[in-house]
């Protein structure tokens, strides 16, 4: 699987679904669904924090409109999670891993190649 990173920056700010549940999804708007279903929000309270009409917002979680793109991190960011974003990476293969993960990860290979050399 291919990693995606994640700046460390933004930790906090939102979570993490549980896999069980991405991988319950079918497609995206699933995901989406999930976003919204989580974050205990009402539809009109999402669709005025999207400053997005309540009931095109409505026909969108039916499947009878499309959720534009440009509102996808609002949404999740709005939601508390990252459905739509954990259903996309795992749809297509990909693994979230946080940069900070990484970064140690990283350092610790240099530490292990410097071992190797006898450099420490």
């Amino acid at each position: 699987m291919t990693t995606i990173h994640k700046d460390s920056q933004q930790e906090g700010e939102l979570e993490l679904v549980p896999w069980e549940l991405i991988r319950s999804c079918k497609h995206r708007l699933d995901a989406i669904r999930l976003c919204v279903q989580l974050s205990d929000l009402s539809h009109e309270v999402v669709a005025e924090s999207l400053t997005m009409d309540k009931g095109n917002f409505c026909r969108m979680m039916q499947g009878k409109a499309n959720f534009p793109d440009a509102k996808s991190i609002d949404l999740m960011r709005v939601c508390g999670n990252y459905a739509p974003m954990q259903y996309e990476t795992w749809a297509c293969g990909f693994s979230l891993v946080p940069r900070r993960d990484e970064e140690r990860i990283k350092e610790l290979q240099r530490e292990i190649q410097q071992l190797a050399r006898g450099a420490i």
